[in-house]
């Protein structure tokens, strides 16, 4: 059995795809259970979840990982869910399901997997389950309805989620169009919500007229550091104002570490950093200023009230600095 190094938690064995079953001697679909070395696996059928039907028509992108946090829309009876629950052994799987009669047998198979958290909800309103949901890092959507590009991207917002994946069904978009027209058409309603799209693989022929869309929405942070009360800026000539250090997080990295990297590039001072907050399209860290280790990229200034020319909005640093001087006291 060959183990995927692209896929954390996939294992191939010739043409079988399995994960490691974390509740071993149970069987959520009829799938088979193998035992090699005392480790248990249960074979991930493709005709059965279109997930596995990505994976074995050729699919590389691959998001999840053992501490992944995933929101999962349409998990109907709990059959592919099971499998991410697997996957993210040490994550958890919000899976939200809108029929009744699927919801209690999705709730059957979360029994012995304590990362799967069903949740009784309507895809379309991610405001009514939000209570439920803390932040994620990849939504998956099998959700087969009208505007599913739309669907995928309102929960990747709301729950500030990376990587979205999203299984598009051609005639639930419209019976009457070409599938080609209607994936192009989803893949571009994808991009002007503003996801780069990564990956798309048509899954025949497990599933006729689908294709998985693998989607990132890059995130960005920026850090308030402040010092004797005052807190430091850098003027961006680009956008002709005063800043905070920040930019975008790169693939790999943690909030915490792009925080540290952008700081350090721009302003050339080391920070520790001592809370976190999303504000939605971003997040921002309060840190405590170090030493100046190096030439900034950008000129640097302190402050103790912001200045006129500012390159991003008022009310915005003026809340985000209020919220850091409360933790820095």
């Amino acid at each position: 059995m060959e183990h995927l190094e692209a896929m954390d938690g996939v294992f191939l064995d010739r043409r079988n795809i399995y994960t490691v079953s974390r509740n071993p001697g149970v069987r959520v679909y009829g799938e088979r259970l193998v035992n090699i070395h005392g480790t248990e696996y249960r074979e991930w059928i493709p005709n059965r979840s279109k997930l596995a039907a990505y994976i074995a028509c050729g699919g590389r992108t691959f998001p999840f990982r053992k501490d992944s946090k995933v929101l999962y829309l349409g998990a109907a009876s709990g059959t592919t869910s099971s499998h991410v629950s697997d996957i993210v052994s040490d994550g958890i799987v919000y899976c939200i399901e809108f029929a009744p009669r699927s919801f209690r047998d999705l709730v059957n198979t979360a029994k012995g997997r304590d990362n799967m958290m069903p949740i009784l909800g309507d895809a379309t309103k991610p405001e009514e389950y939000s209570f439920a949901v803390s932040d994620v890092d990849i939504v998956y959507e099998d959700v087969a309805q009208k505007r599913q590009a739309d669907i995928l991207v309102d929960n990747m917002e709301r729950f500030n989620a990376r990587y979205g994946m999203v299984s598009i069904k051609a005639r639930s978009e419209d019976v009457t169009a070409d599938p080609k027209d209607v994936f192009e058409a989803s893949a571009e309603r994808l991009r002007r919500r503003g996801c780069k799209v990564l990956e798309m693989v048509d899954l025949s022929p497990y599933e006729k007229d689908h294709v998985m869309i693998v989607v990132e929405k890059q995130r960005c942070v920026y850090s308030i550091a402040i010092r004797d009360g005052e807190f430091l800026m850098v003027y961006n000539p680009k956008r002709n104002g005063w800043e905070m250090p920040g930019g975008r997080i790169e693939r790999g990295e943690t909030v915490e570490e792009a925080a540290s990297r952008e700081f350090l590039e721009e302003s050339g001072y080391d920070v520790d950093i001592i809370g976190r907050m999303s504000i939605g399209y971003c997040d921002v860290c309060a840190c405590t200023l170090g030493e100046k280790i190096g030439d900034g990229e950008m000129k640097s200034g302190f402050f103790r009230t912001l200045p006129s020319d500012l390159a991003f909005d008022t009310d915005e640093y003026i809340m985000v600095i209020d919220w850091a001087r409360s933790l820095l006291g």
